[in-house]
């Protein structure tokens, strides 16, 4: 699935991303979208970033870098 960062870049599972709130890496393991709209998708806690404990709404994060 692709949804969208906090500035419109496209993200997708592999992408590199900082959460904006406090600053750590990761790489995107998995977004969660079953069920879901587009919309839904970037505002629900659908992903999870490697290193980072729980899941994030997509627009929380910045693209870091494409896999």
């Amino acid at each position: 699935m692709m949804t969208y960062d906090r500035n419109r870049n496209a993200i997708t599972t592999g992408s590199r991303v900082m959460i904006s709130g406090t600053g750590k890496t990761g790489v995107i393991r998995a977004i969660h979208s079953d069920g879901l709209d587009a919309a839904q998708v970037r505002r629900s806690k659908t992903v999870e970033v490697e290193g980072c404990e729980g899941k994030f709404e997509p627009i929380e994060l910045i693209r870091l870098g494409m896999h």
